[in-house]
């Protein structure tokens, strides 16, 4: 679920429960309330592109935000419940940022390799520092972990539909596992962003990436004769 469309469905039951306090009357957030919940958000964003999760403290976030502690816990539990939101927002960016280019010649399949792999790790370079925090927390929370991993198994089926696509076009293999092939083609692309070019954040290698991951799925797909537009 987005941000905004959290925000608006919340309840200040919800909203207001600080630890220890019992939430107040059910009522939805007013203009000025989602106003304030989005300021927290868009300011803790910028400081966990900064600083890694562990690193940030509550009063890092409010003082950003220009709000009180109490401010805060009207709107999140702690500092764990808002990066789960602003990680959630990456990973839709993400997985958005695989689909396919409507103003790309579909009869063009190495082109739309080479061009949803560079919008990922572009993506990623985007994010690296709410990501390199996903990664490291992915481990230890279940949430992240889980909404992780449900964004690679969706980019996983729009791989594999894209094949069987292919093959109904009589374009790449038809002898091939469609989903075995597209676990692995994705699994490869996320694992190439997140294990070298979070790490190292270098726009340069992008390029260099790009072309490699497009050879390595031209030829798994069958589609080793054919050339990026």
């Amino acid at each position: 679920m987005r941000a905004h469309e959290y925000a608006s469905a919340v309840t200040d039951a919800q909203a207001e429960r600080r630890p220890g306090h019992p939430a107040t009357a059910a009522r939805t957030l007013t203009p000025r309330g989602l106003r304030t919940r989005s300021r927290l958000l868009e300011a803790a964003r910028r400081t966990f592109a900064e600083t890694p999760f562990h690193e940030v403290r509550l009063t890092d976030l409010t003082t950003a935000a220009g709000v009180s502690a109490g401010t805060f816990y009207t709107y999140f539990d702690d500092k764990e419940s808002i990066f789960r939101e602003i990680a959630a927002e990456v990973l839709v960016e993400l997985s958005r940022s695989t689909r396919r280019d409507p103003e790309r010649d579909p009869g063009d399949p190495v082109g739309e390799i080479a061009h949803a792999s560079r919008q990922y790790f572009l993506a990623c370079l985007r994010n690296i520092g709410v990501i390199r925090s996903m990664e490291r927390l992915a481990v230890s929370d279940v949430r992240i972990g889980r909404a992780r991993r449900d964004t690679v198994i969706g980019g996983v089926k729009r791989v594999e539909a894209w094949i069987v696509r292919l093959q109904d076009a009589g374009i790449c293999d038809d002898e091939i596992d469609a989903w075995t092939t597209a676990m692995v083609l994705h699994t490869m692309n996320v694992r190439v962003a997140y294990d070298h070019l979070v790490q190292t954040g270098d726009p340069a290698d992008v390029d260099r990436l790009v072309d490699a991951v497009t050879h390595v799925w031209a030829r798994a797909v069958g589609l080793e004769h054919a050339t990026a537009g």
